[in-house]
């Protein structure tokens, strides 16, 4: 893996692929500069370009269709109570959205990248389980 440190001053997508490549993970960067890893699960990176100090990992997944408000809200309120690491939400068009925000103020190594990555991997599948296996796809 790369020594570099990502920091605001030097945050861009080349980077951050550059690092995930540099650990063997399957990265492509796609039509809106996020990039797509292929993991666990799939996870969207998205480097905050604009305010330049953070880097934001989703997963999402969608809800049955048959599932009702309360029971999407229920769900979400479980996983943010016990996985801390991650905060689940659920938007408008039946997604259960897991996010995990890495801060860059003094500088974020590689490998940290690469093991928070990994770490957030592996929460949606379990969390579902725990708490939304009868009512996520």
């Amino acid at each position: 893996m790369t020594e570099e440190m990502i920091t605001p001053e030097n945050i861009s997508s080349q980077l951050l692929k550059a690092a995930f490549e540099s650990a063997y993970m399957d990265v492509l960067v796609d039509e809106d500069g996020d990039l797509r890893i292929k993991d666990v699960c799939n996870i969207i990176v998205r480097p905050d370009l604009e305010r330049r100090n953070r880097i934001r990992l989703l997963s999402l997944f969608r809800f049955k269709e048959d599932s009702t408000l309360a029971q999407r809200l229920q769900c979400v309120n479980n996983i943010n109570s016990e996985f801390i690491m991650v905060c689940a939400s659920v938007t408008d068009n039946g997604l259960l959205v897991f996010r995990h925000d890495m801060m860059l103020d003094g500088g974020l190594t590689a490998k940290t990248l690469i093991l928070s990555t990994k770490r957030f991997a592996s929460i949606p599948h379990a969390a579902i389980e725990e708490f939304g296996s009868d009512i996520v796809v």
